[in-house]
């Protein structure tokens, strides 16, 4: 409900919203017409396939894409911004925030390393070519995260130095604390905006998925598009191997079972694997983390919220494995820049993702256009993106949820009796 005063008197307005129809379903139907019209559209004349590509689904598709582009600018900075103005003061991030986003830094950074090295296994990569080029070209792009002026990067929309300009601008937020308050609030209010455009775009994605791949079909590129599902199993098995190793790293340090892990975790992971949404979970998990864990409330409800926007390993696995996918596909060469590249600019990127549906194609297109592979690719990541959302979504949560107890143990703000309790 929204509230406000006119006249003298006190309004509520409720709105009634009608049930819409699941993404997936919506999904599915726009890749079958798609695989419908696209294959119609083949056997005919090459004038009218040609006339229909150039005039009808390539301007649409770029409009589409524009309009993401557009969005995606506030809402990089205002993601990253919120999630840091969330800890409310100095005092907070120095406690309890420092220690939990250096837990979420290290271990993204160390999982960014891993899945990143071990997708290039799987293709050809060319570790010695390019030299010193290579080497400058990281550089580059590092020093380049540091913009000239304030407000270059919403001209220019580099999301890297949004993110930097974000962390400058919070943590001065932060030092400033309650005469900031009014800031703060504006933040809030521009970030619930820029997300609510969000998640209408989102809501259209199925559209943007059938232009896109109606033109990859008739242009005879579709072949692509039914190879790139081998990627769901290596997705698939890089996600749990990072669920198993996280929970038998803890198991083992604290001395505990993990299969009483698995079981006190349970219930949280199948509304995550059930829903694909982290915050249908967050009752779950607050509840999980007090009640089996031994976890501290304070912990729990300040870890959680803030673990949904930062701690996302899901994000890095998918992209690293898209992008090696159409590097190969696109014929792009792999070498040791482009891992490090697409390593650094995927954790970053990860930060930034809203806690919206479809808030990760923002993060795509941004880094397709850093690697140089040609943005009608986005139409393969979309479609397989929400068969993958449910897992995704599952390991992100269920991780972070383990790891908390790492961090509450550090605090000294876990109930060890409650943690080795049997269910």
């Amino acid at each position: 409900p929204t509230y406000s005063y006119k006249h003298g008197k006190n309004y509520i307005v409720f709105i009634l919203k009608k049930k819409p129809l699941s993404g997936t379903i919506k999904m599915v139907m726009a890749v079958f017409l798609a695989i419908v019209l696209g294959t119609v559209l083949t056997l005919l004349p090459e004038e009218i396939r040609m006339g229909a590509n150039e005039y009808l689904l390539t301007p649409a598709t770029d409009a589409f894409m524009g309009i993401i582009s557009a969005v995606s600018v506030p809402l990089i900075f205002l993601s990253v911004l919120g999630s840091i103005c969330s800890m409310g003061n100095i005092e907070t991030l120095g406690k309890i925030g420092g220690k939990t986003v250096k837990t979420i830094l290290l271990y993204m950074t160390v999982i960014s390393f891993c899945v990143t090295m071990l997708a290039g296994m799987f293709y050809s990569v060319q570790w010695r070519e390019g030299g010193g080029s290579d080497f400058s070209q990281i550089v580059d792009m590092l020093f380049d995260i540091v913009p000239s002026s304030l407000f270059e990067p919403f001209i220019t929309g580099n999301a890297l130095q949004l993110i930097f300009i974000a962390v400058i601008v919070g943590l001065a937020m932060l030092a400033l604390a309650a005469r900031a308050e009014g800031v703060f609030k504006l933040v809030s209010e521009f970030s619930s905006i820029v997300q609510t455009m969000m998640s209408g775009i989102s809501s259209m994605l199925h559209v943007l998925i059938f232009l896109l791949l109606t033109g990859m079909i008739s242009s005879g590129e579709f072949d692509g598009f039914i190879k790139s599902f081998k990627m769901i199993l290596i997705v698939m098995l890089f996600l749990a191997t990072i669920y198993t190793a996280n929970l038998l790293r803890i198991a083992i340090a604290k001395k505990v079972s993990p299969i009483l892990l698995f079981k006190k975790g349970w219930m949280t992971l199948i509304v995550a694997l059930s829903t694909a949404s982290s915050a249908a979970t967050f009752g779950t998990n607050v509840r999980d983390l007090q009640r089996n864990f031994g976890v501290d409330k304070k912990i729990a409800e300040f870890g959680i919220p803030l673990g949904q926007v930062l701690f996302k390993p899901s994000i890095v696995v998918t992209m690293i494995a898209f992008e090696l996918f159409l590097a190969d596909m696109y014929g792009i060469s792999i070498t040791s820049s482009f891992l490090i590249i697409a390593m650094i600019t995927n954790m970053l990127l990860s930060f930034a993702v809203p806690p919206v549906p479809g808030g990760s194609v923002m993060c795509y297109t941004i880094a397709f256009a850093q690697l140089g592979i040609p943005a009608e690719a986005i139409g393969i990541v979309l479609a397989l993106d929400t068969i993958l959302d449910f897992p995704s979504t599952a390991c992100d949560v269920s991780v972070w949820q383990i790891s908390m107890i790492e961090v509450a143990d550090s605090l000294h703000m876990l109930d060890k009796k409650t943690l080795h309790k049997k269910m």
